[in-house]
């Protein structure tokens, strides 16, 4: 069950509204925003975003070397343990 979504639909459409409006080309493009929600997903240690945001991102066109550089920035931003945290979910998402 989706509480948000069944209990709270408005609240829930502004969260998917929000999501398609800011996620677009504009100053900066698709790819580019999903490769910064990459890191932020990292940073915010939040596994389901990170694994939804690096294959929107793939989608969008990031490569691997793309996602590891992201990855890089989380880390250092966040120190190491953005990096023993983030590896596993990183690895499995990109297939290395």
């Amino acid at each position: 069950m989706d509480i948000l979504k069944e209990l709270q639909p408005e609240a829930h459409k502004v969260l998917i509204d929000q999501n398609t409006i800011v996620m677009k080309d504009g100053a900066l493009s698709t790819k580019m925003k999903e490769l910064m929600a990459v890191s932020l997903s990292i940073a915010v240690r939040c596994e389901p975003c990170l694994k939804v945001h690096i294959q929107r991102a793939i989608k969008a066109g990031a490569t691997n070397n793309e996602i590891a550089e992201a990855l890089a920035v989380a880390t250092l931003m966040c120190g190491g343990p953005a990096y023993v945290w983030s590896k596993k979910t990183v690895d499995e998402e990109i297939k290395i």
